[in-house]
């Protein structure tokens, strides 16, 4: 993306590092409980430290103090790490998600002279009404959203959070603790697709933009396996477009059956409006 703010979202690590703390103390405090009252399934290792500690005239609070300084620093330290790697993920040329870029009105010069390559391009019209139904009769499961457009980028510090502390509650092998925490925090599966939908409100709102999404899990390098299913409707040739790309473009509209227009500057009339018309070669 030219945009450098694309997909780039913002996280405060200090607020999930916090969390992450609190939900490590929350877990520790079940945890000790348990060993209480000799609860069946605590790890041995876990139990028998906690109990050391317990004989030594530690606190709980003093024990959970001691655990967390002594297991978690170096897991609770690599929190923006972990962060800015699902951020660069969002952005790398091997992301296994698929974009494609859409305008509502053809007759946007800013787009035609940033996108249309300065008027010598050309721009195609999809009708994508129907096409996400169709998508899904082909079990691709690709969507539509338009961009919102706003003065700040999106706080997602709690998805970033939630993700991070059920990875590591995942990774740490204590089913009742993963129990505990899948039952006070939620994953939100529409933040996969949140990610590539805010844009900045001042510079590009005028672009109207909207986008499909379709995450190809299977092959990340395959920009080629959404198949046509018909939406494409016309072609608009830019008022300074070659004549040699022109000719092969007129020949793959006339054997797609695809309607053809030429745009171009509307000299009887005093608007800055483009003038769109049937296309004659």
């Amino acid at each position: 993306f030219p945009d450098k703010y694309d997909s780039y979202l913002y996280v405060n690590n200090k607020k999930i590092r916090a969390d992450l703390q609190k939900a490590l103390r929350d877990a520790l405090r079940i945890c000790l409980s348990h060993i209480s009252q000799h609860h069946p399934g605590i790890r041995a290792e876990k139990a028998t430290k906690i109990c050391y500690y317990r004989e030594c005239g530690y606190d709980d609070e003093q024990i959970i103090d001691k655990i967390i300084e002594e297991e978690y620093p170096a897991f609770i330290a690599q929190i923006e790490t972990a962060v800015k790697q699902r951020e660069s993920r969002f952005r790398s040329p091997q992301n296994s998600a698929k974009i494609g870029c859409f305008t509502e009105s053809v007759q946007s010069k800013y787009m035609w002279d940033r996108y249309g390559g300065g008027y010598k391009g050309f721009a195609l019209e999809y009708d994508l009404r129907d096409c996400i139904f169709r998508y899904n009769n082909l079990s691709l499961n690709i969507n539509l959203f338009p961009i919102i457009y706003t003065d700040q980028r999106p706080d997602v510090t709690l998805d970033e959070g939630n993700i991070h502390t059920y990875e590591f509650f995942k990774q740490a092998e204590d089913k009742r603790w993963f129990e505990h925490l899948c039952a006070h925090i939620y994953i939100n599966q529409v933040y996969w697709y949140r990610a590539y939908l805010y844009k900045d409100r001042r510079e590009y709102e005028h672009e109207h933009e909207w986008r499909m999404l379709y995450y190809n899990l299977d092959n990340e390098d395959n920009y080629e396996f959404i198949p046509d299913v018909g939406c494409l409707k016309a072609i608009y040739y830019g008022p300074d477009i070659e004549d040699e790309d022109k000719n092969k473009l007129h020949e793959i509209a006339i054997s797609r059956g695809i309607k053809e227009y030429a745009v171009s500057i509307d000299y009887d009339s005093p608007k800055y409006d483009l003038k769109i018309s049937s296309f004659d070669l």
